[in-house]
């Protein structure tokens, strides 16, 4: 992992002088082979699901393609990532800011299950589409991440036990603006030592979580999404088969991240249980409390989103049957 990561900042470093792929004749091979690479601005996921789009291209070319997966610390500037290599992984949500719509699957209390995420997805994609060919980037695959869920030292058993309730957050929960959500229902923000309270975010350890705290409210708060995209240019450059291949593979990459990510759900329930962790369900009044706190947070990006986001969200309450 280390080595992966200080070969990820010498390539990121030389990105803007160096091509981001190759042609290299292999002695012995009738055809040249494609180098491509990949980053991962997100060090935390340890570039897995890089290198799984990288095992699948490669097998589905017979090795005439073939993707290095380098994880990176340093992000660039939103504009470049279409330029910085030919494949990029990232979290949608941290360019929020400048493409409204990428903080989508982000919201809090949009969805209830994976196969919601996985509509709001699919009803969302011609609008994640244009926004990324605003940059030189083609979306190749989504990838889930684990469900925000509630880890707390008490059991929650309705909305009023979360009055006053001290509960911290990390950086990238912050980030996700969840913090304004607990605040509403009446929870405490405070110092990591003293919460009773924590929110799961995609990649935090949860078997840290079975250490510190003795109940899990699966809340299904967010599925917040990853991106895997081309760089335009290069995908351009490559060939029709190459492009048709590299396409292919973005869709059996994004099922198998799916698939995978439900069945670890399953697992990660199951071994906070051996644990010691009770899973608490919520109960209709705990929902119904986060799903009022998380309102203005859905109106907000409405109004930032302008009628497209009203399209959105018509279009997914009326698939999942919620309007």
């Amino acid at each position: 992992m280390k080595s992966n990561m200080r070969s990820g900042r010498r390539t990121f470093l030389g990105f803007l002088t160096a091509s981001p792929w190759s042609l290299a004749s292999i002695r012995g091979e009738a055809q040249p082979r494609t180098e491509l690479n990949l980053f991962t601005y997100f060090a935390l996921s340890g570039g897995k699901s890089g290198r799984l789009f990288a095992d699948k291209v490669a097998e589905k070319s017979a090795g005439t393609i073939r993707v290095s997966a380098d994880v990176m610390v340093l992000i660039p500037p939103f504009q470049r990532i279409g330029r910085a290599s030919a494949f990029a992984s990232y979290i949608a949500s941290e360019f929020a800011s400048i493409e409204p719509v990428l903080g989508l699957s982000a919201l809090p209390m949009l969805t209830a299950t994976f196969d919601e995420a996985e509509t709001l997805a699919r009803i969302a994609r011609p609008y994640y589409d244009s926004a990324l060919a605003r940059y030189g980037q083609i979306l190749l695959a989504t990838e889930p991440w684990q469900p925000t869920a509630l880890w707390s030292t008490f059991p929650i058993r309705s909305n009023a036990d979360l009055k006053g309730v001290p509960f911290a957050l990390s950086l990238l929960a912050e980030q996700m603006g969840w913090k304004k959500t607990l605040v509403r229902l009446g929870a405490r923000h405070s110092s990591f030592s003293d919460a009773e309270l924590m929110l799961s975010v995609g990649y935090d350890d949860h078997v840290r979580f079975t250490r510190e705290f003795a109940y899990l409210t699966e809340t299904f708060l967010a599925v917040p999404l990853k991106f895997l995209t081309a760089g335009r240019e290069v995908f351009e450059s490559l060939t029709e088969a190459q492009r048709g291949l590299l396409v292919e593979t973005g869709r059996d990459t994004e099922a198998a991240f799916w698939k995978a990510n439900r069945e670890l759900l399953h697992r990660n329930h199951q071994d906070a249980t051996r644990r010691g962790v009770s899973l608490i369900a919520p109960g209709s009044d705990v929902l119904t409390a986060l799903r009022i706190a998380a309102a203005p947070d859905i109106q907000a990006w409405v109004e930032s989103m302008g009628a497209d986001g009203s399209t959105i969200l018509s279009q997914f309450r009326r698939a999942v049957g919620h309007e």
